[in-house]
């Protein structure tokens, strides 16, 4: 089968990765746990990295990008990097979940894995998934929930990661829903953030199976207004 590389630049968080992939090889893989200074250190560890492989950016077959949700500011500086790439190179561009990156994260289970990342305001963005036979599965689809709503979804033992589940998790143990006391399972600490590595190893199957997307048209999944929005909208009606 033909070379398929491709870049995965991964910026759902303040801790960010890009990654290069050959086919079902990963070549190499950069984690930076920066802040919110994505905008200025992503294209320079871009570069770095492709250094480092010996990679001109003209022997990539695609670019693969994290389109949320996530944090607002950063998930714009990684699309916004990517669509300077695409554009530049003239290469497809396919998008995925952080929340599904974040069930990749685990493999080989037999439970239902739910991502959490904090959405603020007493939400979480969270979805729900499962591994069979080799592939990944959506049993919900990503949304902005309460705690409690996220609990009325939780039915049988389930794997929660994210940072949303570390920062959550007395409340998820606590308050079990229909499932049994003691089926809230949680990763370890450095489970719990995307990785572009998975996201590059998605990019090649999609782009594989001709998914690729309009970069023109690729934009941040929030699936709720940004929290600047939500604050004016609230002074506005305190005026009122």
């Amino acid at each position: 089968m033909a070379s398929t590389k491709v870049l995965a630049i991964e910026t759902s968080t303040y801790s960010g990765s890009i990654a290069v992939a050959d086919g079902d090889r990963i070549l190499g893989e950069y984690y930076m746990g920066m802040g919110p200074s994505h905008s200025e250190k992503l294209i320079p560890k871009v570069d770095m990295l492709l250094t480092e492989l010996g990679i001109d950016k003209r022997e990539l077959s695609g670019l693969a990008v994290t389109a949320g949700p996530g944090s607002f500011t950063s998930l714009r500086v990684g699309i916004s990097t990517v669509k300077g790439l695409a554009f530049a190179l003239d290469l497809p561009v396919v998008s995925a979940s952080s929340l599904e990156l974040l069930a990749m994260n685990a493999p080989f289970s037999e439970h239902q894995i739910c991502p959490v990342i904090d959405a603020r305001r007493g939400e979480v963005f969270s979805a729900l998934f499962r591994h069979r036979d080799g592939n990944l599965e959506r049993a919900a689809e990503d949304a902005p929930r309460t705690l409690r709503g996220l609990r009325s979804i939780i039915k049988e033992k389930t794997i929660f990661i994210g940072e949303g589940a570390l920062l959550y998790k007395d409340f998820l143990e606590d308050n079990h829903g229909e499932s049994e006391p003691g089926e809230s399972v949680f990763c370890p600490s450095y489970l719990n953030y995307p990785r572009a590595s998975s996201l590059a190893y998605l990019g090649v199957r999609r782009l594989r199976e001709g998914l690729s997307e309009d970069a023109a048209l690729l934009s941040p999944a929030y699936l709720r207004k940004p929290d600047a929005e939500l604050s004016a909208k609230g002074r506005d009606h305190d005026r009122i």
